[in-house]
């Protein structure tokens, strides 16, 4: 059976590709910020390695090489893109709850009223949000109802 990828398809494709790419770039941007706290710890004398950061750190790095891979492999048409695209869902959305417990900025709107912040706080609160939550949650969402459907489990089947 002869199989033809779609418009839909090179679009998930791409966009795995893309929220790979910037679940990657957010790895790298976290791993940098424990590093900073590692070497800061260290110079007050306290050797102390943020194991929930790092941990976060290499989550969203391994989130950004599936999706990634993902990506490349739904525009090869590879029939183990269409699993790895659903890991990559199952990932971005335990990433986005991990997010509210390892990062502080994200515990802050658990913990405290989030008129009190200052308006530069508060925009990092809607950066992190953003990137963390209103990008990754739905995507992942689509990427679950997508692959689901019958004509994509055809497209992706094994044969």
């Amino acid at each position: 059976m002869e199989r033809h990828r779609t418009g839909g398809m090179t679009a998930i494709g791409v966009l795995n590709i893309v929220f790979g790419g910037l679940e990657i770039l957010k790895g790298l941007f976290h791993a940098l910020g424990a590093v900073v706290l590692m070497i800061e710890l260290l110079r007050v004398g306290a050797f102390d390695i943020p194991l929930p950061r790092v941990s976060f750190s290499l989550l969203l790095l391994a989130t950004g090489i599936v999706g990634l891979t993902a990506g490349i492999g739904l525009l090869a048409l590879r029939s183990w893109a269409r699993a790895l695209s659903l890991v990559f869902a199952g990932l971005l959305i335990l990433s986005s709850a991990l997010s509210f417990l390892v990062l502080p900025i994200m515990a802050s709107m658990l913990a405290y009223d989030v008129g009190s912040l200052s308006s530069y706080d508060l925009a990092r609160v809607m950066m992190f949000s953003v990137s963390h939550v209103l990008l990754p949650v739905p995507y992942a969402v689509l990427l679950s109802v997508v692959f689901h459907k019958p004509a994509w489990k055809a497209a992706f089947a094994k044969g």
